[in-house]
């Protein structure tokens, strides 16, 4: 009795493509802000900068959109970073804006901003007049969601509207 070999297939044949990642919106309605801030002297040794500066807002809100969650308490916190800057940030090869956690008790975003845009989210902040923040990213995978765009604003696109998506009833 001779058993014929196993043909072997190809390493090209073998070879899975990843699934095309399904992109959603997470929409945030928001209800308060806050922004912190500190400086402190950079006591690293051969520092490049004599300073060390932290600012951070965090806005607090009720997410819309996915539904279904365990929770729609969300937080997100906006990171302001010079490596953003226009002329700066060139040469980065970015894989997200921003990501979401999931915790038992409430969701977290941190997203970083360039830092020339501090400024003006915390005027349209300070005035009342941002409303919303819409992320767009992946769907979660263990307990966490990459996040691809991001904008503030204060009202929605209509194809943002969870009315539209989820009708009148919420």
């Amino acid at each position: 009795m001779v058993t014929e070999p196993k043909k072997k297939v190809s390493r090209k044949a073998k070879r899975r493509h990843k699934p095309t990642e399904e992109i959603i919106d997470y929409i945030v309605e928001i209800e308060n802000w806050d922004f912190t801030y500190w400086l402190a002297l950079n006591t690293l040794r051969n520092a490049l900068d004599p300073y060390h500066e932290h600012r951070h807002v965090e806005i607090k809100g009720r997410l819309l959109l996915p539904t279904g969650l365990k929770t729609d308490h969300m937080e997100v916190s906006l990171f302001p970073s010079i490596s953003l800057e226009e002329e700066r940030r060139k040469e980065l090869k970015p894989i997200a804006v921003g990501a979401i956690e999931v915790y038992p008790e409430r969701l977290v975003a941190s997203l970083s901003i360039p830092s020339d845009a501090l400024t003006p989210i915390l005027q349209m902040l300070i005035a009342g007049r941002l409303k919303f923040v819409v992320m767009r990213g992946s769907k979660f995978r263990y307990r966490s969601a990459r996040l691809h765009s991001y904008s503030l604003g204060t009202k929605l696109e209509e194809d943002e509207n969870p009315e539209v998506v989820l009708g009148p009833e919420g």
